[in-house]
């Protein structure tokens, strides 16, 4: 499930009895999502990427 893929970047540890994924973990998650496009997008203005 792709939430609980977010959920993982953001701490979540998806054990077997942890339960669904809360909502810290998952803005958590979407905020590292977000901080790698951004590197991405600067990497590709300094030319870094193709």
């Amino acid at each position: 499930d792709v939430l609980r893929q977010i959920a993982k970047l953001g701490g979540f540890l998806g054990r077997k009895g942890d339960g669904d994924p809360g909502a810290k973990s998952i803005w958590m998650g979407l905020q590292r999502i977000q901080d790698c496009i951004y590197g991405i997008q600067l990497a590709q203005e300094l030319g870094e990427l193709a």
